[in-house]
């Protein structure tokens, strides 16, 4: 079978949309300074502090998805070869797994989540979740773990979900 290398770390969003989210996020920050501005040091009674919180946490979101918008990982990747499973991902602090075919005893795959567990000779295992990955490509990675078990002759198991206990 052939191998299966994914670029997980396409961009999403263009150069345009960036900008919109970095304008707006200023914006209200700059609205939340002015009312601060406004109700302390101008001594505007009618407009109370507390209304700046509203612009200040709404830039705080718009903030947070405006930087993981542009400073999203570069070299994000799922790679299924004969040996190995290889795949970096994460948002915050992106780690590399590597699994070898032959420490593998069976793997489990529930029907209804995006999520593949394998089972170790020693008696571990270890979830891989999919779950944040685009529909297209979490499928594509699902289907090649199958096939790739089935020719290494490991069991698939398949159930309908996976619980949180490893």
């Amino acid at each position: 079978m052939e191998n299966l290398h994914i670029n997980l770390s396409e961009k999403e969003f263009s150069r345009g949309s960036k900008t919109l989210l970095w304008s707006f996020a200023s914006l209200f920050f700059l609205a939340g300074v002015y009312v601060l501005f406004v109700s302390l040091i101008l001594g505007q009674k009618s407009i109370p502090t507390i209304l700046s919180a509203a612009p200040f946490g709404i830039s705080l979101v718009v903030f947070i998805i405006a930087s993981f918008a542009t400073f999203k990982g570069t070299d994000l990747f799922f790679s299924i070869d004969k040996d190995k499973i290889e795949y970096k991902y994460g948002f915050i602090k992106p780690l590399t797994h590597l699994f070898s075919w032959i420490d593998i005893s069976e793997l489990v795959m529930p029907r209804r989540q995006k999520k593949v567990k394998l089972v170790f000779k020693d008696g571990s295992s270890f979830i891989i979740n999919l779950t944040w990955i685009q529909r297209e490509k979490s499928s594509r990675i699902r289907k090649h773990l199958f096939h790739m078990a089935r020719e290494k002759d490991l069991p698939v198991k398949k159930v309908m979900t996976i619980s949180g206990k490893i």
